[in-house]
């Protein structure tokens, strides 16, 4: 297992603001930073993943019904 600093963003697409909503950080022990993203989404009915990687560390996108995206960047410590 790693340890990461997740930051945990939200975007909102009603209130037509490109900053999240809310983002909270935090500190996780992980043994895959994409199987922890989609744990969190099992019970939607519809996710899109995008997998990509800003300065060296994994970001991913989920992306729900409504136009609802949740965005994960991991950097290992």
């Amino acid at each position: 297992m790693k340890q990461y600093e997740v930051i945990r963003e939200e975007f909102v697409p009603c209130d037509g603001n490109q900053s999240p909503a809310s983002r909270e950080i935090l500190e996780l022990q992980l043994e895959d930073p994409a199987l922890y993203v989609q744990e969190q989404y099992m019970k939607e009915r519809s996710v899109e993943y995008l997998t990509s990687v800003q300065n060296g560390d994994p970001v991913i996108e989920a992306r729900l019904e409504g136009g609802r995206k949740h965005r994960y960047t991991f950097c290992q410590l």
